[in-house]
C-alpha cells in the first residue's frame, strides 16, 4: 500500500482506501478496488484532493496501519459536526445536539480501540476551504488519540476519579471540538488580522475562548468546558486566560493546575496550526511541523508527556509515504518508531510509480536506527533534510516508559499518604 500524492497519480493504480468527498465529509466518492483513470484522477484534482492510498503487493503489509472503519468513523464525525458549525456560524442561540456529537465521538473512539495499530494520524478529511471544520475535526481526532496513549497520565492527573472515570476521553473529544467554537462568534476583521500576524496578544481575539465557554457550558461536561476555556493556557503559566480569585486578585495558571484535557487540546491545536500555516496554499510536511513544536513548545508552553503523546500518535512519515533518502534512493516507510520518530524502516527500490504487479523485483529493507549515516531529505517532493530530530538522550521520547514512572510514583505517593494516615 502506498500514500501517493494526487499530482502523482497514475492510471492504472488501485484504490486501495475509500476517498471522501472532501467537502460532504458523509459521501465516499470512490471505493476501494476502483482502478484510477484519466477522469477519476482529473474530477480528485478538481476537488483538490491531496492524495490517495493505493495498492502495492510488494509492502501489503503496510496496511496494518490504515483501517476502513476508523476512516469511516472519522468522516461521519466530520458530516456531523459540519452542520453544528453551520449553525453556530449563523444563529446566535443555535440549539446543538450536543447527542448526536458524542454518539459520533464515541463511534470513532470504538473504532479507535479496535484498531490500535491503525489509531494514527494518516490522513485528513475535510478540505482546507472549510478551515474551521476543518481545524476542529483534526485537533479533535488528534486530541482523542493522544487521550487514549495517555490512559496511565489520566489516571495520576485526574485522581479524584475513579479509575474507569479517569481514563474515558468522550468529553476530551467535545471539548477538542468544540475547542475554537467562540473563533465563529469573532468579526472578520479580528479574525484576519490574527491570521496574518500570528498575534496571540491582541484582546479581542482571545476573547473567543470566553465566546465559546459561554457557547458550551451547561451543555457538555465539566471537563469539556475547561478545554474550551483553557486550552491557550501555558504549561509555564504564560497563557490565558488569568484566574480570578477569591480575593479579586488575578493569578496565571501552570503546570497540572491547568486541566489534563485542555492540555493535551492545547497541544493538538499547537501542531495543527503548524502544520496547517494561515499563510500557505499548501500544509508543510509533518516532520517540520513537530519539529517546531518541540523546538517553540516543549517544557515551556506545552506539557512534556502531550508533545510525547503527539510523537506516538503522528508519524513524521507516514507509513506507505514515498521518501527519497540522503543516498538518492526512492524508499516508502514501512515502519516507525515513536521513540525515534525520524529514522523510520523504509524499503528501497525503483518502481514506486509503475510496478503495482507484484513482479518479483526484490526491495531493500533498510532500517534507518541502524544506519545513522543514511536518513530522509525528502518527501512529496518538499525538501526535508533540515527538519529531522532525534532525541538528545535515551528515552527522551518514550510514552510507555515516562508513564509507567509516572504512574508507579503516584502509586507510592498514594501509600505514603496512607502509611502517614495510620500512623498519625
Amino acid at each position: 500500500m502506498l500514500r501517493v500524492p494526487l499530482q502523482s497519480a497514475k492510471p492504472g493504480m488501485v484504490l486501495a482506501l475509500p476517498v471522501y468527498h472532501p467537502r460532504r465529509q458523509d459521501a465516499a466518492l470512490l471505493v476501494s478496488g476502483i482502478t484510477l483513470d484519466q477522469r477519476s484522477i482529473r474530477r480528485l484534482r478538481e476537488i483538490r484532493l491531496p492524495e490517495v492510498w493505493v495498492e502495492y503487493p510488494p509492502l501489503s503489509f503496510v496496511a496494518e496501519y490504515l483501517n476502513p472503519e476508523i476512516l469511516a468513523a472519522h468522516a461521519g464525525l466530520a458530516h456531523c459536526i459540519s452542520g453544528a458549525f453551520d449553525e453556530m456560524a449563523g444563529e446566535a442561540h443555535a440549539k446543538l445536539d450536543f447527542v448526536s456529537y458524542r454518539r459520533a465521538i464515541t463511534s470513532l473512539l470504538e473504532s479507535l480501540m479496535a484498531c490500535p495499530k491503525a489509531a494514527i494520524f494518516v490522513q485528513e478529511m475535510v478540505d482546507r476551504d472549510q478551515p474551521a471544520l476543518r481545524h476542529a475535526t483534526t485537533v479533535c481526532y488528534l486530541s482523542l488519540l493522544m487521550g487514549l496513549k495517555l490512559e496511565d497520565y489520566l489516571i495520576t492527573q485526574r485522581s479524584r476519579l475513579r479509575t474507569a472515570a479517569a481514563r474515558e476521553v468522550t468529553s476530551l473529544g467535545l471539548g477538542a471540538i468544540f475547542h475554537d467554537v467562540g473563533m465563529l462568534r469573532l468579526d472578520t476583521e479580528v479574525i484576519r488580522r490574527w491570521e496574518s500576524t500570528g498575534d496571540e496578544t491582541d484582546p479581542q481575539w482571545r476573547e473567543h475562548v470566553h465566546l465559546g465557554y459561554e457557547m458550551v457550558k451547561g451543555s457538555v461536561s465539566p471537563a469539556a468546558v475547561a478545554a474550551v476555556l483553557h486550552h491557550h493556557q501555558a504549561w509555564d503559566g504564560s497563557g490565558f486566560p488569568r484566574r480570578t480569585m477569591l480575593d479579586g486578585s488575578v493569578r496565571p495558571i501552570s503546570g497540572e493546575d491547568i486541566h489534563v484535557f485542555a492540555r493535551i487540546v492545547a497541544t493538538a491545536n499547537v501542531f495543527d496550526r503548524l502544520h496547517h500555516p494561515a499563510s500557505a496554499v499548501q500544509p508543510i510536511p509533518r516532520v517540520r511541523a513537530l519539529k517546531r513544536v518541540r523546538e517553540r513548545c516543549v517544557g515551556t508552553k506545552l506539557d512534556p508527556m502531550t508533545f510525547k503523546a503527539l510523537l506516538s500518535v503522528v508519524p513524521a512519515y507516514a507509513p506507505g509515504s514515498i521518501v527519497t533518502l540522503s543516498s538518492g534512493a526512492r524508499a516508502v516507510v514501512t515502519e516507525w518508531f515513536p521513540e525515534d520518530p525520524c529514522r523510520p524502516t523504509v524499503h528501497a527500490g525503483d518502481n514506486f510509480d509503475h510496478g503495482f504487479d507484484d513482479d518479483g523485483v526484490p526491495l531493500e529493507r533498510i532500517a534507518l536506527r541502524e544506519q545513522p549515516a543514511l536518513s530522509i531529505v525528502e518527501i512529496d517532493g518538499v525538501d526535508v533534510s533540515g527538519d529531522n530530530f532525534y532525541p538528545d538522550k535515551p528515552a527522551e521520547f518514550d510514552l510507555r516508559l515516562a508513564g509507567r514512572a509516572l504512574f508507579n510514583g503516584a502509586e507510592f505517593d498514594d501509600e505514603d499518604e496512607d502509611f502517614a494516615r495510620r500512623a498519625g
